[in-house]
């Protein structure tokens, strides 16, 4: 991905406060779920905090950042387990400060290289943290943390 090409993943994104976060992992591991609970916990936090995209994630490379949007027609809507989907208010773009990779508890280094906490995208390095799994309470208290110290 170059200029201004465009790739479409499989995803989470939101943007709380100026941050754009980009939710990955398997299908089933909670990326929606976290996305709810930061959503819900962030305005608590005097952080604004508005969906990007569910499921399906546009990343465009636009100088030296990476873009995130929603696709057209899932623009506004995340799937809520058990439930369905809902509509949500959102943001119509982000720039991508954090990818959150969810995974399995026992392949979380406790204490990574700080190579580890980088990914590329889009030829871009961006931090990168691994969380466990369908633990989205946690995780968003995690990610919170780290927000209102300034470390993300």
């Amino acid at each position: 991905m170059s200029g201004t090409s465009s790739e479409n993943i499989h995803g989470t994104a939101l943007v709380i406060g100026e941050k754009g976060l980009l939710i990955r992992g398997p299908s089933g591991s909670g990326k929606s779920s976290l996305c709810l609970s930061l959503l819900r916990r962030g305005p608590g936090h005097g952080l604004s905090a508005r969906l990007v995209a569910d499921d399906r994630v546009d990343l465009s490379l636009i100088g030296d950042h990476v873009h995130m949007k929603a696709p057209a027609r899932l623009q506004g809507l995340i799937e809520v387990a058990g439930f369905g989907i809902v509509r949500e208010t959102v943001a119509s773009s982000a720039i991508l400060a954090l990818v959150i990779d969810l995974e399995e508890r026992s392949a979380i280094v406790r204490m990574p290289e700080p190579g580890d906490r980088q990914t590329r995208i889009a030829n871009q390095t961006i931090a990168r943290i691994a969380l466990p799994a369908r633990e989205a309470s946690f995780c968003a208290d995690i990610l919170l943390t780290l927000l209102a110290g300034g470390h993300i």
